[in-house]
């Protein structure tokens, strides 16, 4: 039934973003079932730009096991002092449909909290058909303190259209909780206009030091993540896979390097 609304949102030129599809940017949140708190990834400033992780991080996917729908994405994150500064960019590569989004987020922190607003430039093109593009505004609030850490965003604060179409305003809420030095769990809530509310809750135990695991639920639409996390010295690679209630199996991996905070 999805790749049904895939191929008809090509044909209509409704981007992939508009329809609940919720792409994850790194292997990681493929895993984490979309849930930033409990990664320490560059790319969770694209979900939420309150988040300042160090480093740079590249991606790659083949969408819901579609050799022809290819996904690539890459981020970076810089920190100084109360300062974080994230930049990406994320693709599809079909033949008839593209869609890039291009992401530039600043935020800054005062005592446990970090503030933060992203700018997400989308562009979309359908083959002998049009291109467009749109600019869509994220803001974002994290609060740390000891083992708990509380997020909250809202993507599309701009209430930007696509295509003479209003783009969905996603709410979303997270909270992890470290219950061990090597084990953490997370919790979430997303809201999208006209839509039930969505409940994730994802884990994360460290097996080794250099192997880490992570598995998720989400339900509304159900959906289940399973992730393992290589790392050595300031290197990590992710590999990870996500079910879909209706399309097959999407595979992840991202590689990433660790910049030293300053």
């Amino acid at each position: 039934m999805r790749i049904i609304m895939i191929l008809l949102s090509i044909l209509s030129g409704i981007c992939l973003e508009s329809i609940d599809l919720n792409l994850p940017p790194s292997a990681a949140h493929n895993a984490s079932s979309g849930l930033s708190i409990i990664l320490d990834n560059p790319s969770c400033s694209f979900i939420n730009p309150a988040f300042t992780n160090p480093g740079v991080e590249t991606t790659a996917a083949y969408l819901f096991g579609l050799k022809t729908l290819p996904y690539y994405g890459v981020s970076t994150t810089m920190k100084y002092k109360s300062f974080g500064l994230s930049a990406g960019n994320y693709y599809i590569a079909h033949s008839v449909y593209q869609e890039n989004i291009s992401y530039l987020s600043v935020n800054y922190k005062i005592q446990n909290f970090s503030l933060g607003v992203s700018f997400r430039y989308l562009y979309n093109k359908v083959m002998d058909y049009h291109k467009a593009s749109s600019i869509i505004s994220d803001c974002g609030l994290l609060w740390k303190n000891g083992n708990i850490s509380t997020a909250v965003s809202v993507k599309n604060i701009s209430q930007t259209s696509f295509l003479e179409e209003s783009l969905p305003i996603f709410y979303i809420w997270e909270s992890c909780y470290k219950i061990t030095k090597r084990g953490e769990i997370a919790v979430g809530l997303e809201k999208q206009d006209g839509f039930d509310f969505c409940f994730r809750i994802a884990g994360k135990y460290m097996i080794y030091k250099m192997l880490s695991i992570l598995t998720s639920y989400q339900y509304e639409p159900d959906r289940i993540g399973l992730g393992l996390i290589f790392s050595l010295l300031k290197f990590k690679i992710t590999y990870s896979i996500r079910t879909h209630q209706y399309l097959n199996l999407t595979h992840y991996i991202s590689m990433g390097y660790v910049f030293k905070k300053n």
